[in-house]
């Protein structure tokens, strides 16, 4: 006798729609991978180079750079800082470093590890002392430097004392109050200037007019802005691309349009050695990684 045998087109039907939807959510997972450029620009407008109202900074979007001055192209870095963004807190930290900091773990100070090994061996020397991933750094000479700063626009500093900076055999005095402070002079006080007081006063100026820049002209920035700031960062010696920018770019406009006053310093503190050393204590390693979110 023969029997009709029942249908398992529902098993058919159920595997397909479970293959399906593990295919979206490969699709979706990899992305990042599939689409970079769109990644990339999560956050960004592509019509108008503007922040999207959706758009939510996480901790993703906080990063690391630190950054060298130097008088020439070619010359050794004479100023070391890093430089801290917070995203979701809208906070950029300005972190001077003393050239001893390494000397404890690298066993040099940070000047000689970038003339044997260069930029990316003084980000390493720099993690190991602090305890944290910088991954980022920039190198800028002083025409470098004051060309950003022209760009950034007018700076308003006030000294709260009569102040003598010499710059080798040459002296300038500046009288206590407000003032517009010239890129050169800018970077003078933070690079060249010997203060009596001692690297520590040079710390607190070079950290109160890099905050300066940020906080009196932030609210100018556009995409636009950042990108020429980018652009210009990027014609110094550095391991900063273009993709790299991009994934931090939507942070950096919410912070432009959401921040306030979002830039500070912080001087980290510790004991100086008699072999050139800076041995950094162990809560301001602390404060640092604070600061920058972690």
């Amino acid at each position: 006798m023969y029997v009709r045998r029942k249908s398992n087109w529902y098993i058919y039907f159920i595997a397909f729609g479970i293959t399906a939807v593990f295919v979206v959510v490969a699709i979706f997972a990899f992305k990042w991978y599939l689409f970079p450029s769109d990644t990339q620009n999560t956050g960004v407008n592509k019509t108008n180079n503007a922040l999207e109202d959706e758009f939510t900074p996480t901790t993703e979007h906080c990063f690391r750079l630190l950054t060298m001055l130097s008088e020439g192209e070619n010359d050794i870095p004479e100023l070391f800082f890093l430089t801290e963004y917070n995203a979701p807190e809208n906070r950029i930290t300005f972190v001077p470093l003393p050239n001893g900091i390494s000397v404890g773990g690298a066993g040099r100070p940070l000047q000689t590890i970038y003339v044997a090994q260069g930029g990316a061996e003084v980000v390493k020397a720099v993690e190991g002392a602090i305890g944290i991933s910088v991954g980022y750094y920039v190198k800028m000479d002083k025409q470098s430097f004051e060309d950003l700063f022209t760009t950034f626009g007018n700076v308003e500093y006030e000294f709260t004392k009569t102040t003598l900076v010499k710059y080798g055999t040459d002296t300038k005095t500046f009288n206590a109050g407000k003032r517009l402070m010239a890129p050169e002079d800018a970077y003078n006080l933070m690079v060249k200037a010997e203060f009596d007081e001692g690297d520590a006063y040079r710390f607190k100026v070079a950290g109160e007019i890099l905050s300066e820049i940020i906080n009196q002209n932030y609210r100018q920035a556009n995409a636009t802005r950042l990108d020429s700031y980018f652009n210009m960062l990027l014609k110094s010696e550095t391991n900063l691309t273009e993709d790299v920018y991009k994934s931090y770019k939507p942070a950096l406009l919410n912070t432009v349009e959401y921040g306030t006053s979002p830039a500070e310093f912080y001087i980290p503190y510790g004991e100086y050695t008699a072999d050139g050393g800076f041995d950094i204590a162990e809560n301001s390693i602390n404060t640092i990684k604070y600061k920058a979110g972690l």
